[in-house]
């Protein structure tokens, strides 16, 4: 066979006939290409050929009567086809220290690497085991293409072309960690140090539910709806196919919720409760329970907020509870409240009645609730002279005017509950007497005797004016109810006077006189 390859065995074999066995052969001139012998015994040639220089030779077979024939033959070894691999180098970024190895196959180790067209990105070399190696320190984006050339043990070679890419370094901007679920969230992972434009892509772990990533412009947006934590890798790829990652770890948190009213209406036993509950923060609907505590007996609180019932007993200075709203997104808010049932607290009856000037005594009582008890007018106002004792509920005094007027009282018991009664009074002036009914007769000319009117009833002192009727010339009559003078002339049949006599609570008392 003439098919003959460097560092490949060869085995061929020359055989005579025609003679007497057994044969010898030989080289009888030119030679083998190296790395091939000849077996003179059996005329074959094996070995493998260690380079591809063409050889002519000639073989002579010689039988055993010493009888011979030639034959010339020509070999020319061939190298084998030498593969590097791999076909494709692994991308490098700059700064990142960079290692790929090839490696050579179809000839004859060991192999020696070398660059025959092209230059290596700063930083890196080649050596001549086929490891390129370095820290790249600048980009090459595109790539850099490269001749490489691979040389056997035989000196045969291979070469392949390849390219390098050393990628610049791609940063991604912090997303804002600060988020809160239910409201609207835009923050960019917006891409730096490539070549735009850029696609971005999650390319591990996953977003907080209600968030989306722009693969165009790196924006993460939306409404997140939960608070799970969630740890994701963003990666950037540049026109140059060249990429940059940074993970984040987003935690929303729930937004504040407020459970409305402050506080809670007190109930009364026996009278239907009604009290809303309300939400603000969050979002809608909200979901209301008792998380805490229990509800008076009674009263029931449905998920919609509404507390209602009828309370069928007290409950002293009232039960705590805490109530808790949840929104759509199962975020919640809480609110304390102290819950008081009022036992029904009945108020007694007073006499209502008295006069001006005389001294008023009247205690109101309370039962129903826990003593000790407190006393306020809570509408109307008291007769005039007379005041309650907020302890012990007593209305004393004495009035100084007359009333007709209402007022309301509520006693408080010392767990806050209240109970309340009108009452409405009836204070009058006292009957007020004016004396003597009648006159002594006066003669014009003559002084006439002194006459002191006197009052009984009412509050000393009285103040007496004549409120009807003028007195005749010369006489004069004073508020301490002196009646004196001269008359100047006579008044026939008389003149008829009324007396008012008005006590020092402006109470009353009048009486009509003749002065003749």
């Amino acid at each position: 066979s003439t098919s003959v390859t460097v560092g490949t065995s060869y085995a061929a074999s020359v055989a005579a006939s025609g003679g007497a066995l057994p044969y010898v052969y030989s080289v009888s001139s030119g030679v083998l290409p190296a790395g091939l012998s000849l077996n003179t015994a059996t005329g074959s040639i094996n070995g493998s050929p260690t380079n591809t220089t063409s050889q002519t030779f000639s073989i002579t077979a010689t039988d055993a009567n010493a009888c011979s024939a030639v034959r010339s033959y020509t070999l020319t070894p061939v190298c084998p086809t030498i593969t590097i691999t791999p076909a494709s180098l692994t991308r490098g970024t700059v700064g990142v220290a960079y290692s790929q190895t090839l490696t050579a196959s179809g000839g004859t180790s060991p192999y020696t690497f070398a660059i025959t067209t092209g230059t290596l990105p700063a930083g890196l070399t080649i050596s001549t085991a086929g490891v390129i190696s370095g820290t790249p320190t600048a980009s090459a984006s595109p790539a850099t293409s490269l001749t490489i050339r691979a040389t056997d043990n035989f000196g045969c070679q291979g070469t392949q072309v390849v390219t390098l890419q050393i990628c610049p370094v791609i940063s991604l901007a912090t997303l804002n960690s600060t988020l809160t679920v239910s409201t609207a969230y835009s923050s960019s992972s917006a891409a730096a140090g490539g070549t735009s434009p850029y696609t971005y892509a999650v390319t591990n772990g996953v977003l907080p539910a209600g968030l989306t990533l722009n693969t165009t412009t790196g924006a993460v947006t939306g409404t997140p709806t939960s608070t799970t934590s969630r740890t994701f890798t963003i990666t950037a790829t540049d026109a140059n196919s060249c990429a940059g990652s940074r993970v984040f770890t987003i935690a929303p948190v729930c937004p504040a919720i407020t459970v409305n009213p402050t506080s809670l209406i007190n109930g009364t036993v026996g009278i239907a409760y009604s009290q809303t509950i309300t939400a603000t923060g969050g979002t809608a609907p909200h979901s209301f329970t008792v998380t805490s505590g229990t509800l008076p007996a009674g009263l029931t609180l449905t998920t919609a907020g509404l507390l209602s019932g009828t309370p069928t007993a007290s409950n002293g200075a009232g039960t705590s509870i805490t109530i808790t709203a949840t929104d759509a997104n199962g975020c919640a808010g809480v609110r304390p409240y102290t819950l008081k049932i009022c036992p029904v607290i009945s108020l007694g009856a007073i006499t209502t009645g008295g006069s001006v000037g005389t001294a008023y005594s009247q205690t109101i009582t309370a039962t129903g609730g826990a003593t000790p008890y407190t006393f306020a007018i809570t509408s109307g106002t008291i007769p005039a002279g007379l005041t309650l004792n907020t302890s012990t509920g007593a209305i004393t005094g004495t009035p100084t005017a007359p009333n007709s007027g209402t007022i309301t009282v509520t006693a408080t018991d010392v767990n806050g509950c209240p109970g309340t009664r009108n009452y409405t009074f009836g204070i009058t002036c006292p009957a007020i007497t004016v004396t003597p009914s009648t006159l002594p007769v006066g003669l014009a000319g003559t002084a006439y005797t002194t006459t002191n009117f006197t009052s009984t009833g009412g509050t000393a002192p009285h103040i007496y004016t004549i409120t009807s009727g003028t007195l005749p010339a010369g006489m004069t009559f004073t508020t301490a109810g002196a009646l004196s003078g001269t008359p100047t002339a006579g008044n026939g049949a008389g003149t008829s006077l009324t007396i008012t006599s008005t006590d020092a609570f402006g109470c009353t008392g009048t009486r009509v006189v003749t002065l003749k």
